[in-house]
């Protein structure tokens, strides 16, 4: 069984892999905790060093009120 054992070559890929496009929409350094902005197709904010990331804006507001502490 070890005497059928064939290898095969391995060529490499000619074709090269394609950087991933940014949207360019990157919210700004400065922007404060709790504000909610859209990046493709999406919707967060950034709270305590951390952002969060919700697929639609009520959602993003529920989750900003739940982190704030502002919850019912």
């Amino acid at each position: 069984m070890e005497n059928e054992y064939q290898t095969k070559d391995m060529k490499s890929s000619q074709t090269k892999m394609q950087e991933p496009k940014s949207s360019g929409m990157s919210p700004p350094e400065h922007m404060e905790d709790g504000a909610i902005f859209e990046k493709d197709g999406m919707f967060f904010f950034k709270w305590k060093g951390g952002e969060c990331g919700y697929a639609s804006h009520s959602d993003a507001e529920a989750g900003l009120e739940k982190v704030s502490g502002n919850a019912r």
